[in-house]
């Protein structure tokens, strides 16, 4: 019994792998080049991206023609099924678009993901995002426009509903700390005010009694001895 109910466990964790892949593909979009001479992969580095995290251009370039030559293609689960073209870091330029704004992207090979490259940038705004990618691919022109859609990658969200804890809970927390604090300080700078205020006073009076006691003993040498009989 307990064989059947491990053997079903294992079915079932199949199937729902075999359903995630196609979930995962989806947050990038592919595309095929020069007549399917190259297949590409583009999106965004992270998925979903959120507005102020740091980010950027995913993009993948292989080789189907050359397949059972080199690395296996990024989450293929087959031998052989592309090469990875690099080197394209010198021949490519990227850019990121959004509405009149674009951002030139330095593009940077993967070294842990052979044909991979990233051009790192922080989305400050929500919405859809357009990738240009143009130059060459082993001498063949290209230029081509990735925008994030339902069907390729996604677009970039706002964090708030992720946010934790809140930004303005926290300004408020923060707010009454200061307070506390700023409360905590006043006291304890009122009896040292005063203590002050009083040091000062006697300091004062003290030195009106010094120069009214020299002033008194100057009389007292001026006057003239009384006279003997």
């Amino acid at each position: 019994m307990y064989r059947i109910v491990r053997t079903a466990l294992r079915g079932g964790l199949v199937a729902v792998l075999i359903l995630l892949v196609p979930i995962v593909a989806s947050a990038h979009e592919s595309r095929e080049l020069g007549g399917g001479q190259y297949q590409v992969e583009i999106g965004f580095i992270d998925e979903p991206a959120f507005v102020g995290e740091k980010n950027g251009l995913f993009f993948h370039v292989g080789n189907p023609s050359a397949a059972g030559v080199g690395t296996p293609a990024p989450d293929s689960g087959a031998e052989g099924e592309e090469t990875p073209v690099l080197g394209l870091a010198d021949t490519l330029q990227a850019e990121v678009i959004r509405g009149a704004e674009k951002l030139e992207l330095e593009l940077r090979p993967s070294f842990s993901d052979p044909g991979s490259y990233n051009g790192y940038f922080f989305p400050m705004a929500e919405g859809d995002y357009t990738f240009r990618i143009f130059g060459q691919i082993e001498g063949l022109s290209v230029d081509e426009t990735f925008t994030s859609s339902p069907e390729g990658f996604s677009p970039v969200n706002p964090r708030e509903p992720l946010e934790f804890p809140k930004a303005a809970a926290a300004g408020t927390d923060r707010g009454v700390a200061a307070a506390t604090v700023g409360g905590g300080g006043g006291d304890a700078g009122g009896p040292s005010l005063l203590r002050g205020a009083v040091g000062l006073v006697l300091a004062a009076g003290v030195g009106l009694w010094l120069v009214r006691r020299t002033a008194l003993g100057g009389h007292r040498s001026a006057a003239p001895a009384p006279a003997r009989g």
